[in-house]
């Protein structure tokens, strides 16, 4: 039991790195969103336009706000994943297991899942929306997979729960 518990803080250390990762990547972000918009375009003579993603197009596509916040807005959304991922192991780690607040965290993991599986795909579209050739879904399966799967466990933690509230109250 004690590895288990010392697999759980190791999990939910590794994903309070994720969080903060994801609240540099945001601000990185937000830093581009002022240096392509509010500031005039960096000089180009230090950066290899053929290295760049999109090539010459790159600051256009940096600069354009409407593609920055759809990927602040991927990376909160991760953020707010790896936050609920993170206090769930955290309760795995403290023993508890059949507690409510883990039935309503799967379920918001659920939804974040769900939630992701289309604005991942949003930055994309977007981009190949501006002529980028960009092939990209509209909606990510993977995620509709990840979301049915921890919701039909939210709801068998749920059940569980009421099992284990039972058999307290049983004599």
């Amino acid at each position: 039991m004690n590895s288990e518990k010392g697999i759980f803080k190791v999990l939910k250390w590794l994903f309070s790195f994720f969080i903060g990762i994801m609240v540099v990547a945001a601000g990185g972000l937000a830093i581009l969103i002022v240096i392509f918009n509010f500031t005039s375009i960096p000089d180009l003579s230090t950066v290899s336009i053929n290295s760049l993603p999109f090539g010459a197009y790159t600051f256009d596509i940096l600069s354009s706000p409407i593609f920055l916040l759809l990927l602040i807005a991927n990376i909160l959304l991760y953020g707010i994943l790896f936050y609920f991922v993170r206090s769930f192991f955290k309760n795995l780690e403290m023993d508890q297991i059949f507690v409510r607040t883990n039935v309503s965290t799967a379920k918001k993991i659920a939804g974040i899942l769900l939630l992701l599986s289309v604005t991942s795909c949003l930055p994309d579209i977007y981009a190949s929306m501006q002529g980028f050739a960009i092939d990209s879904a509209a909606i990510d399966l993977t995620y509709i997979v990840g979301a049915s799967i921890v919701w039909a466990l939210a709801k068998i933690l749920e059940k569980a729960n009421m099992i284990a509230e039972e058999n307290e109250l049983t004599i």
